[in-house]
């Protein structure tokens, strides 16, 4: 196709005249000698990139009004409702958010735990912060219940 042997420079003096000029088809081919064909070909690609890059820039206005809502303490919900996400997006967002924050290690603790895990672990951070309590010491409880426990702690879990 001739298009991929126009030069840029000869396709950015194209898109000038089309966009910038608002000259015709029949002008362009006129001036350009060049074909109403491959100034479609070359209008239509930079409408395509014009289309993408706006899309980015809507994307990250998307990100940046999430982030904010983020960090007046909005759920994913709540933004998904404010912004007009979906679900996915909006999860995304929040992933995002968080590794901005450094919290990340909060969100891959949840994806282990899953909803009971993350219940229990709230619970056991609760009694301990209620009887003053480090994690520290929680931690070194436990693997002394283990240390005793020939068994190992697995065995709590069968008998509870």
């Amino acid at each position: 196709m001739r298009i991929m042997q126009l030069s840029d420079d000869r396709k950015k003096r194209i898109i000038a005249l089309y966009f910038n000029q608002h000259n015709t088809y029949a002008e362009i081919a006129e001036t350009e000698r060049i074909s109403p064909r491959d100034i479609n070909a070359i209008i239509k690609e930079e409408e395509a990139r014009r289309l993408q890059y706006q899309n980015h820039q809507q994307q990250g206005e998307i990100s940046s009004k999430a982030y904010e809502l983020f960090s007046k303490g909005k759920t994913p919900v709540e933004v998904a409702v404010t912004l007009y996400l979906r679900e996915p997006e909006a999860t995304k967002l929040y992933r995002e958010y968080w590794r901005l924050k450094r919290l990340h290690k909060f969100y891959l603790a949840y994806e282990e735990l899953g909803d009971d895990g993350t219940g229990y672990f709230l619970k056991l951070t609760r009694l301990a912060k209620k009887e003053g309590v480090s994690v520290k010491h929680v931690i070194n409880l436990l693997q002394l219940a283990d240390e005793y426990n020939y068994t190992g702690l697995s065995s709590f879990e069968k008998g509870a």
